[in-house]
């Protein structure tokens, strides 16, 4: 889906009012031949076209959000952002999420239906409407080559590889919009022009309050920066990957995967392929009685970029440097009587780098947490009762155990548990390769 970031070249799009289910006309197969010379790739077949009033698409998502994210799935993912401290306590998942997504919407491919869908009552035109025809034909052209809807089913149970190849896809996309742009501006392609990704960044981000970017610009960072991230470093990821190696290296993407945001925030680590560790952690815990399990994924450096940013928000660059060395984690969220607990294991590339993490993390979690005000964060770790229960963190070499909620007997032994049972297996590449006939 189309989420439009900001006011570079493809923000809002107008368009003319044509029959509801028209093939496409003669300037839309235009396009069609344009971006087939940007991306070297050619459409098996012309993708459909369908025009939408505001009022429609509205109705639509609304439908959609129903069926793919129902009130008991909302309130799951709602637990977690609460646990985590990116979201402030009662805040409405779906209602919030829907209004940005409709704010920012102008165009979008339906990989399931197969259609360029188009909205009607946008302004802009020219450039403007043709960067954003671009941006989505190039979705229909990944769907018809690469199969998109096989894609995210293969990653929709982790959370940071869905996020990952979501950053493929709209980057991808980006990139060939702005060489449409560039190409009629100068001739050039987004991998030749020395410092783009700088530039871009810095444009699109700067729009992120401005006009019909208000709701985005309020929304939590999570929110805000899991729809431009996967613009802004999905863009900058693809740049680097095409300047390595060219469209081969692109189209070879795309059966091997990015499988982790840390690989498309720092895309030597997928050139080299320094793959993550897949992280299991027990099935059960002991002495639990009476808890349910809520939920259970990955957050990846992206989620760990996320908190530090949302409840640390002054040390941006602390931040981000406490979440590099990421290399692998698993989440369990469990809820008993209103209250949760938080059961996360995770491993860094080096002990510096999980020291940074755990001490960066013990400052970060005050800003949730009460009674912790008075405690050091030297790497080491903590345990120590809080408004939400005890919390446990242990450092050990590079991994790090944290527990969140329960009593103190429980979060010890849970914690325990983590560092006895958890296992560290490092990834495969060739995530998305076809499956052999």
């Amino acid at each position: 889906m189309r989420f439009l970031p900001a006011a570079t070249a493809a923000l809002l799009l107008s368009i003319p009012a044509l029959a509801e289910d028209a093939g496409p006309d003669e300037a839309t197969l235009g396009h069609i031949k344009r971006t087939q010379e940007l991306r070297g790739l050619e459409f098996k077949e012309n993708p459909g076209v369908k025009y939408w009033s505001v009022d429609e698409l509205r109705k639509m998502m609304t439908e959609d959000f129903d069926a793919e994210l129902p009130e008991a799935k909302a309130k799951s993912i709602q637990d977690v952002l609460y646990a985590f401290g990116l979201t402030p306590k009662g805040y409405d998942l779906r209602k919030e999420y829907l209004e940005v997504m409709l704010e920012q919407i102008a165009g979008f491919y339906h990989p399931k239906k197969k259609l360029l869908c188009l909205i009607k009552g946008k302004s802009g035109q020219g450039l403007e409407e043709e960067t954003v025809i671009v941006h989505e034909l190039n979705h229909a052209m990944q769907d018809q080559h690469f199969d998109l809807t096989r894609l995210q089913d293969l990653v929709a149970k982790n959370d940071d590889m869905t996020q990952a190849l979501k950053s493929l896809i709209e980057g991808e996309a980006t990139m060939v919009m702005f060489d449409h742009v560039l190409m009629q501006q100068g001739g050039m392609t987004s991998d030749q022009v020395p410092g783009i990704e700088g530039i871009i960044e810095a444009q699109m981000k700067a729009s992120g309050g401005a006009g019909p970017q208000q709701k985005l610009a309020k929304a939590p960072p999570v929110i805000r920066e899991g729809l431009l991230g996967a613009y802004i470093d999905g863009f900058k990821f693809c740049v680097a990957v095409k300047r390595e190696g060219g469209w081969e290296a692109v189209n070879a993407m795309w059966k091997d995967v990015p499988v982790s945001t840390e690989q498309v925030l720092h895309p030597k680590k997928y050139i080299e392929r320094d793959m993550p560790q897949a992280v299991k952690i027990p099935g059960t815990f002991e002495g639990l009685d009476g808890w349910t399990k809520v939920e259970e994924n990955v957050m990846g450096e992206f989620g760990v970029l996320m908190v530090f940013k949302t409840l640390k928000p002054k040390s941006e660059k602390s931040g981000a440097k406490a979440s590099e060395g990421w290399d692998g984690d698993v989440y369990r969220l469990y809820e008993k009587e209103g209250k949760t607990l938080l059961a996360w294991a995770t491993v860094w590339d080096s002990e510096t780098d999980a020291k940074e993490f755990s001490s960066a993390y013990v400052k970060a979690i005050r800003e949730k947490l009460e009674g912790l005000d008075d405690v050091k964060a030297d790497g080491s770790g903590l345990s120590h009762d809080s408004g939400r229960g005890w919390v446990e963190i242990v450092r050990e070499g590079t991994k790090v155990f944290v527990v969140e909620g329960g009593s103190e007997a429980e979060a010890k032994a849970v914690s325990k548990a983590l560092m006895e049972s958890t296992t560290f297996e490092e990834m495969k590449p060739g995530v998305g390769a076809p499956e052999k006939k």
